[in-house]
């Protein structure tokens, strides 16, 4: 018998949601491979462990046990963002062997099963010593991977580097590539891998002011593997058809059964794959009108692998949506994609059984292996995420694409407000929440977020917008943002609210936005360069001073804004001209800003500045900073506040009186 709906205004609907569940239910799954005999792994980031991550094996007998000890967390820092944390092989006894890297330490330790000891294989340095991405090679001989070496503070004080050493730490790490005046010197190197026969190395490096999705050269080189030492010169390869000159994106190399080694490329204008022949050159051997990957942010393995019948597994994305398919590279280019409605990608390949981070618009990314011998392939769950809402009040999105106001097309995916148990008063329209996300080169994704959940059953609209400059929509759209950033994201990010004002799903005088780090910024521009548009701003670790992040930002992103804004310092005016902190007299809506003390991608500093000229004019504003939190907030009591936070801000400035004990906000200079 369906339930009684009551009716209540938006913003104050009781949510199965609530903050507390937010924390709790925040585990982040990510990372899967195949070990050996059959064990699968993944890790998970934990809330409720105080952010900590953790490695997980699941036997093929079902059986779930953590691999990480009590004061360890699988967690590396190279580029600030990590990802290649760890790595497996198989020992002389045939069982799985783990390879991590420490959060604290940052050292590679070894781990011989759940309840070994981890024995440390890398110097203790400290955490300045960092290391990612790392495989074994030469018969278990050695480990080949990235290191970040800072011998100081500033980026120019950092240095990454391709190194080998052996598994048994009975030597120092050595550089074999990368770093400076070293073989083949780059700013940066990721991607290592050795050919199955133990003859090649391949390797990816840029550098600056390039990033890794503008542009990078692909290296093969003769090596021994059995000594880990490279033989001969490195061959750069490149493929530069793009119309300004620039030289492609070239990301993920692997190889091939037949050893032959291949990569993707965005020659095309979309992140392709590709095989290099014995000459060198970059020959197409698939083109589809999607990205088969994302931005690389962070180490992962390649998105791609080869099944025995000859068919590439790929994951082909639009937007931030991504769906496993074969891909019959023998038979006409057929593209069949594995079941409908899954999401997801990061695909592990063990004979024809696949390992995935899969979703659905209903549940959000899981663990799962897919059985590719069936007639239809059969789906098993290994571990949920976060824990899922009653179906009956999960709010779909809704991709939509509108005109902005220079004209251009922007994309995004809007969230009606939705609760089985409740309804609006007659004639009331939602308050929308903007999102603007990270990067800025990230993408949204249409699958279950209990993020965009939390508003949407208190009866807060949410449109999660693609501004120009996203991903998943191919070269051209991603670069739409270059000398932009502060004017084509804040014109979509308008563009979308006023298209659902225009169209009579959202209140117009309840518009709200909200981003964290390049969001931040978005949103914090919407507020200084379009005032009069939106009620009330939230900014998580945003930036308000890009003069400041260009100056004291991490290596990674320490030219970024070359391409984004302007050249540094010769493009001083525009930094200025573009900076929220600097234009601020021009701002007069409530906000409210949330930030890390211990963030090394956007300093601490730029929210207290932020806050400390808000406060000087008078606006009303709220600013919280979160002792032990970095770039992003993982520990569960941190969580809890920020979605109370959160919540409360909003009710004390658009009117309404969120359901649950909240609590309020103190919000400087708001008028009672």
């Amino acid at each position: 018998m369906p339930g009684v709906v009551q009716v209540a205004r938006y913003g104050e609907w009781t949510s199965p949601l609530a903050p507390a569940d937010m924390a709790s239910s925040s585990v982040r799954v990510g990372a899967p491979r195949w070990g050996a005999r059959g064990s699968a792994f993944w890790i998970e980031g934990r809330a409720a462990e105080g952010g900590r991550v953790v490695l997980v094996e699941r036997s093929p007998g079902g059986i779930v046990r953590d691999w990480t000890h009590e004061g360890f967390s699988v967690r590396s820092r190279v580029h600030e963002y990590g990802g290649g944390e760890y790595w497996l092989s198989t020992g002389t006894d045939g069982a799985t062997v783990a390879w991590f890297v420490d959060f604290g330490t940052q050292r590679v330790f070894r781990q011989d099963g759940p309840d070994l000891t981890p024995v440390p294989v890398t110097p203790e340095l400290g955490p300045s010593h960092r290391y990612a991405d790392g495989l074994v090679v030469g018969g278990s001989e050695w480990i080949v991977a990235v290191r970040e070496r800072h011998e100081g503070r500033e980026a120019t004080e950092v240095f990454n580097e391709l190194v080998v050493f052996p598994t048994d730490g009975s030597k120092d790490p050595r550089v074999i590539a990368g770093g400076d005046g070293q073989v083949v010197p780059a700013d940066f190197v990721a991607s290592p891998t050795v050919s199955p026969d133990g003859k090649s190395i391949a390797w990816v490096s840029w550098d600056h002011p390039n990033m890794p999705w503008d542009s990078t050269t692909l290296w093969v080189a003769p090596f021994n593997a059995m000594a880990a030492t490279i033989t001969g010169e490195p061959k750069a390869i490149s493929d530069r058809v793009h119309a300004d000159g620039s030289q492609a994106s070239l990301v993920h190399p692997s190889w091939g059964p037949d050893g032959s080694l291949h990569v993707l490329t965005d020659a095309s204008g979309w992140w392709n794959l590709a095989r290099i022949d014995s000459s060198g050159s970059v020959v197409p051997l698939i083109s589809v009108e999607a990205d088969l990957c994302g931005p690389f942010w962070g180490f992962t393995p390649a998105p791609y692998a080869f099944l025995p019948d000859g068919s590439v597994l790929i994951a082909p994305r639009h937007g931030g949506n991504a769906r496993l398919a074969t891909f019959k590279l023998h038979a006409g280019g057929t593209l069949d994609y594995l079941g409908d409605g899954w999401v997801g990608g990061s695909p592990c390949l063990s004979g024809t059984r696949v390992l995935a981070l899969m979703g659905r618009t209903t549940h959000a990314p899981r663990v799962v292996t897919i059985e590719l011998q069936e007639k239809e392939p059969k789906f098993e769950v290994l571990r949920e995420a976060d824990a899922s809402i009653p179906d009956e009040d999960i709010s779909i999105g809704e991709a939509v694409t509108f005109s902005t106001a220079s004209g251009a097309l922007a994309h995004a995916t809007y969230y009606a407000p939705r609760n089985a148990s409740y309804e609006a008063p007659a004639g009331e329209l939602p308050p929308v929440l903007v999102l603007s996300h990270g990067g800025p080169t990230g993408a949204t994704s249409a699958v279950y977020s209990a993020p965009v959940q939390f508003w949407t059953t208190r009866g807060i609209a949410v449109v999660d917008v693609d501004y120009r400059g996203s991903t998943g929509y191919g070269r051209a759209y991603r670069q739409a943002l270059h000398g932009a950033w502060g004017i084509a994201d804040v014109e979509d990010c308008v563009a979308a609210a006023n298209y659902l004002a225009a169209s009579g799903r959202v209140d117009r005088a309840r518009l709200t936005i909200m981003g964290g780090s390049a969001g931040g910024y978005t949103s914090l521009a919407c507020l200084a360069f379009r005032p009069g548009v939106f009620a009330a701003g939230l900014s998580d670790y945003g930036i308000g001073d890009l003069e400041a992040l260009a100056m004291h930002t991490h290596k990674f992103e320490a030219r970024y804004l070359d391409r984004l804004v302007a050249p540094y310092p010769s493009g001083r005016e525009v930094y200025q001209a573009r900076s929220p902190l600097l234009h601020v007299d021009h701002i007069e809506t409530p906000m409210l800003i949330l930030q890390g003390e211990d963030d090394r991608v956007v300093p601490p500093d730029q929210a207290r500045s932020m806050a400390t000229a808000l406060n000087r004019r008078g606006v009303p504003h709220t600013l919280v900073v979160f002792a032990g939190e970095g770039h992003g907030f993982r520990a569960a009591t941190t969580i809890t506040t920020v979605y109370a936070t959160k919540l409360a801000f909003l009710g004390q400035v658009l009117g309404f009186v969120p359901a649950g004990d909240v609590g309020a906000v103190e919000i400087q200079h708001l008028a009672s």
